[in-house]
């Protein structure tokens, strides 16, 4: 017994070695591995990916009626992206209720008669009246923005946003990059006629970031005159403020850090955001999800953070990046990280501000984290769209921190390869941090919502994949910097803005990546032991036992937690070749997708027939949702 027990430890000795090695060689190799990964696309020979689905339950009303019932359950359910749902009005009360301007009227009278029922008072806006527009001008502007324009390859006008909305005085990088590049100008402002007039009185107050023609997050104009930036914030607070009876607002699309910011110092008054006003939305799972059971998803895939010390992310598009964790980083990471459907999974993005509570969201924590030291990522980011649509596939190359290449990409790709030699970006060191350069990476954003999918309305209309980003397990990379917060207080930067309105730089971010099969990793320190938090796309806390045991509560687990949309795409998880038949032109493949979808025509509806739960021997519900 003895020598057996003495061979046991041998062995173990023998096989921790092992790993030890292999994980110091896997670590010197890195470096090597991410240099060829940009070579590699698509799924690896005997590797399987999630099958592709589209929701089942879309169905067009023929009035009202039809969708009351969604309705009713929506203005009941207490959670909400990025806030707070209308299931915390309670009877008696007010609401304001801003909708983007393109909002389908039935809907919000679906909405409006199931808070009636509620006993709650509803004032329905739409955002051309809380900044001062007219319908009809909000109208034309929106089509003299999409002139031109090709919806299959929206994504290259990401740029466009990029260029235009983040500069105080954007004639000056139009100007460089026409001289410089004008047929990649020509592509990209397909719209303008004329020579730019660069006069740097003709300033704007630049818009943070933004994924369409206008703000993404607030629906508002961006190509608005300097006082104007907040010119919906502004117009909510004076309704607000005539009628003080209203408790407070649903209102946006996203970004609600910038919502609340624009609303100071009214910002308790920000209940949520306002997405659910059209039959997709309102049809879908997320309307009645389980805010605890999302919640608790969410904190169980945080919980690891604090102890990383490196991060690798790997996707069959060609993405292979890696980043080394300090202790102390980890730290303002794990305190900064959260954000209820846009988890800051990467130390950039979750500094520079106060952090959301857990317990108080979407309150601000009162510890201010410090951006510096930043995390410096190594390897290519690769991949086919953006929040701004598809565009050819591009792959972008990190150095020590910084992009250091930049391939493919189209239009877009051929202006961030200028952008990123521009001296003027390079040389300047931004306020709070330690090292002139603006080309770091910024951010990369879990999406948390297993029913969020991709959104024919805004696709169909600008080629806009912006939804895409809500899905759980979908991860948004974002090129550049932004800072939200000074160390005084959880309002706007005031030392960021004057910087950037004094240089004549880039206020935010942008340059979205998508990626949707992703195998995210961490290490936690002292351990080595790695901790996959996503698995292919799949967000691995949604196989936790507490979370399964709380969807329990609501009906089928299996079904609540798992993905309704996976994307389809040829190479990785449907027939042919990714190179070929699909990085060249995704959008042209995915339109056509979505129309099968429409037409009631997609070989992949879920739940349906021959359809398969991801998690767990359950079949299908016969009545999806019902939960």
């Amino acid at each position: 017994m003895k020598l057996a027990s003495n061979a046991i430890k041998l062995l173990t000795v023998l096989f921790l070695a092992a790993i030890v090695v292999a994980a110091a060689c896997s670590r010197a190799d890195k470096g090597n591995q991410s240099a060829s990964a940009a070579g590699r696309a698509g799924a690896a020979a005997g590797d399987t990916y999630p099958e592709p689905r589209w929701p089942s339950y879309f169905k067009p009303p023929k009035s009202v009626d039809d969708l009351m019932d969604a309705a009713r359950s929506f203005v009941r359910n207490q959670s909400g992206l990025q806030g707070k749902g209308m299931g915390i009005l309670q009877p008696g009360e007010s609401v304001l209720i801003v909708a983007a301007n393109e909002a389908d009227p039935m809907v919000l009278d679906a909405l409006t008669r199931a808070l009636v029922e509620r006993k709650i008072t509803p004032h329905v806006k739409f955002v051309y009246d809380m900044s001062g527009e007219t319908k009809e001008h909000a109208e034309a502007r929106s089509k003299q923005r999409e002139k031109g324009r090709d919806i299959t390859k929206a994504g290259i006008y990401q740029a466009s946003q990029w260029i235009e909305n983040q500069f105080p005085n954007p004639a000056e990088p139009k100007a460089w990059l026409k001289a410089r590049r004008p047929e990649v100008y020509k592509e990209l402002f397909p719209g303008e006629t004329g020579e730019i007039v660069n006069d740097p009185a003709k300033r704007q107050r630049p818009r943070g970031e933004a994924a369409g023609g206008e703000d993404a997050d607030t629906g508002a104009a961006t190509n608005t005159d300097y006082q104007s930036r907040n010119a919906v914030g502004e117009g909510i607070k004076k309704y607000l403020t005539a009628h003080p009876e209203i408790r407070g607002v649903f209102w946006g699309q996203g970004g609600s850090t910038g919502l609340r910011r624009q609303l100071y110092p009214m910002t308790d008054k920000f209940l949520g955001t306002f997405v659910t006003d059209n039959v997709y939305t309102l049809q879908s799972q997320m309307s009645t999800y389980p805010g605890d059971v999302w919640q608790l998803a969410e904190e169980q895939l945080l919980e690891p953070l604090v102890y990383v010390d490196r991060v690798e992310a790997k996707d069959p598009e060609g993405l292979d990046l890696w980043a080394d964790i300090t202790e102390e980083m980890a730290q303002r990471w794990a305190a900064g990280a959260y954000q209820r459907g846009h988890l800051y999974m990467f130390p950039n993005q979750a500094t520079g501000r106060f952090g959301y509570s857990f317990v108080s969201y979407p309150a601000f924590q009162q510890k201010y984290l410090q951006r510096e030291p930043i995390a410096r990522v190594n390897g290519v980011i690769a991949g086919t769209q953006g929040h701004g649509g598809f565009f050819p596939r591009w792959e972008v190359t990190f150095t020590n921190g910084f992009i250091s290449d930049v391939k493919g990409g189209g239009a877009q790709g051929e202006a961030l390869k200028e952008f990123v030699k521009w001296d003027k970006l390079n040389n300047l060191t931004y306020p709070y941090h330690n090292q002139p350069g603006f080309w770091y990476l910024y951010e990369i954003a879990f999406g948390s919502h297993p029913k969020a999918f991709r959104h024919p309305i805004p696709l169909l209309k600008t080629g806009n994949t912006s939804p895409d980003r809500v899905r759980s397990g979908v991860i948004h990379w974002g090129l550049g910097i932004r800072l939200w917060h000074d160390p005084d207080a959880p309002t706007e930067s005031k030392v960021w803005r004057e910087f950037s309105e004094k240089n004549n730089v880039p206020f935010d971010h942008g340059w979205h990546t998508h990626t949707y099969f992703t195998t995210y990793k961490v290490r936690l320190r002292n351990a080595n032991k790695w901790v996959n938090l996503l698995e292919k796309g799949h967000m691995t806390s949604l196989d936790n036992p507490e979370v399964r045991a709380l969807a329990s509560r609501y009906g089928d687990p299996n079904y609540l937690l798992t993905e309704d949309w996976i994307p389809e795409v040829p190479g990785i998880n449907a027939p042919g070749d990714y190179l070929k038949d699909y990085a060249p032109d995704p959008g042209t493949y995915a339109l056509k997708v979505l129309e099968k979808a429409n037409n009631g025509t997609y070989e992949h509806y879920f739940p349906g027939a021959g359809s398969k739960i991801t998690l767990g021997p359950a079949a299908p519900p016969s009545r999806p949702g019902s939960h």
